[in-house]
């Protein structure tokens, strides 16, 4: 079955589990879309992936944010800063999907 099949039985089917929309498609999901990346929605994608994916697009963006407003703190704490909370972010996001999957008994990937 072809990605693009997979992709509409998944949306048909979160959207059958009354999944919230912006769950179903968050910021970094849809940007990675429309960078033409095939990527499995987050409830039917493995933990290690989602984790990785909600960190890496954190980080930065934290890390910017905060160098730009805080000009007495170090570039180190700045990074262990951001490095800290885009892992706790990345957990949290993971867990979520994974814990919002089983609850709405959502198929695997494979299977659709």
């Amino acid at each position: 079955m072809s990605y693009s099949t997979k992709l509409e039985a998944a949306q048909r089917e979160l959207e059958e589990a009354k999944v919230n929309k912006i769950n179903m498609m968050p910021p970094p999901y849809r940007l990675l879309r429309k960078l033409g990346v095939k990527i499995v929605p987050f409830h039917y994608n493995r933990f290690l992936s989602n984790f990785v994916i909600a960190s890496v697009w954190y980080m930065p963006i934290l890390s910017a944010l905060v160098f730009w407003h805080l000009d007495d703190i170090s570039i180190a704490n700045i990074f262990a800063f951001g490095l800290f909370s885009s892992v706790m972010l990345g957990l949290c996001t993971a867990a979520y999907y994974r814990n919002s999957a089983k609850k709405h008994k959502l198929s695997a990937w494979a299977q659709l």
